[in-house]
């Protein structure tokens, strides 16, 4: 059960099981709220504590901060900290703490243990956090630093998956959050530019080229490189040959676009639906994992929109049935449900793209625009290579 959630990415936070906040006004107390949850997975000891409070002073002892922090955490629960003489920890089967999650998710290969990683990475360490005592603060920088380096390497891992996977809104969004950590990584605002080309942005690949090449000049006064450059001059071509964003691709044949939905959730079904005909996209819906597979054998789609959570079918297990059918109609995943694991498993499934509800439209058109501009152009690309 737990009794306790901390978190140390962003502002401190410490909440107990009932969801209030603890309230901790001193401010050596709080330091050693936060060096027991920086060391939860391997213990505390009262010696470091009094040395990272107090320095050399051999005058000063951690009781009295101890004692306060001890009063304070049994209100909640006496199993929330174990004391054993020179050795204090916090429990570890009662207390969640989101740095110490991070540590067991950064070195996994798993997708879904990577966006895990990256949503609890919410801010910095304790970003804007001083204690006032200069040990404490210098101890704090170095794991600040540390986590910092973890995080640029796990949210790199997920911008090459997504990349992989074709989810163009998703990378942008990973990108600009790594931007965000390290703005001098001249690679990512390239693979930012070329994501938003590939978006149809050229004009929003411009103005990131731009920025690019300020932060370069005064951080380390160059100019970006031979790749980058080459990559400003693509996207001038483009704004030169399409000026206006590029409207949505029809199929060769001229057919309108043709897309499945299957939500059982009848207001985000009509919601769905309406945003996809006033956009002139034909639309089918059902309700049902199994209705859809029907429809599936009857026509031929261009896009299919499931919502993980279906009856008879799952969004998941339809689509794996089409995998194993040789279908290859790209698919968009849809889903109410928080956490990382579905987006992580639409991932790896090969999806075409993942959306959280609520839907909106302003969402959802673009991400299905670019689908089918990639589909089309890999169609094209096809005929010309046969024979």
């Amino acid at each position: 059960m737990q009794l306790l959630t901390i978190r140390l990415f962003g502002e401190l936070s410490a909440v107990d099981g009932d969801g209030n906040d603890l309230h901790i006004t001193s401010k050596r107390s709080q330091a050693a709220l936060i060096y027991l949850a920086l060391r939860i997975a391997d213990g505390g000891n009262t010696s470091e504590l009094r040395s990272l409070l107090f320095g050399e002073d051999p005058t000063r002892h951690t009781a009295d901060i101890v004692a306060d922090l001890r009063n304070v955490l049994r209100r909640i629960s006496p199993e929330i900290l174990i004391d054993e003489g020179d050795s204090i920890r916090l429990n570890p089967s009662v207390v969640w703490v989101d740095t110490e999650r991070f540590d067991r998710l950064v070195d996994r290969p798993s997708i879904h243990m990577t966006r895990e990683a990256t949503e609890l990475y919410r801010a910095n360490l304790l970003e804007g956090y001083m204690s006032g005592r200069e040990e404490f603060d210098d101890w704090i920088a170095e794991r600040r630093l540390n986590y910092w380096r973890s995080a640029v390497g796990v949210f790199g891992r997920l911008l090459n998956a997504q990349i992989k996977a074709f989810w163009w809104d998703s990378a942008v969004e990973t990108a600009s959050r790594l931007l965000a950590l390290d703005p001098t990584q001249e690679v990512v605002h390239r693979t930012l530019m070329r994501l938003q080309l590939e978006q149809g942005r050229a004009d929003a690949a411009l103005r990131r080229y731009q920025e690019c090449a300020d932060i370069l000049k005064r951080e380390f006064a160059r100019q970006p490189s031979a790749e980058t450059e080459r990559l400003r001059d693509e996207i001038r071509a483009e704004l030169d040959r399409l000026p206006a964003p590029r409207e949505v691709f029809y199929n060769a044949d001229s057919r309108p676009v043709l897309i499945l939905l299957v939500e059982d959730d009848l207001v985000t079904s009509a919601l769905i639906e309406g945003f996809l005909t006033e956009a002139d996209y034909e639309v089918i819906a059902v309700a049902d994992g199994a209705d859809a597979l029907m429809e599936i054998g009857r026509r031929q789609f261009d896009l299919l929109i499931l919502d993980i959570n279906v009856p008879t079918l799952s969004g998941l297990r339809l689509f794996e049935i089409m995998i194993q059918k040789g279908i290859e109609t790209p698919a968009v995943f849809v889903t109410g449900v928080a956490g990382a694991e579905a987006e992580a498993r639409s991932l790896e499934m090969g999806a075409a793209d993942f959306l959280r509800k609520p839907i909106r439209k302003e969402n959802l058109l673009p991400r299905i625009r670019t689908i089918l501009q990639r589909k089309t152009r890999a169609a094209l690309k096809q005929s010309r290579l046969a024979p």
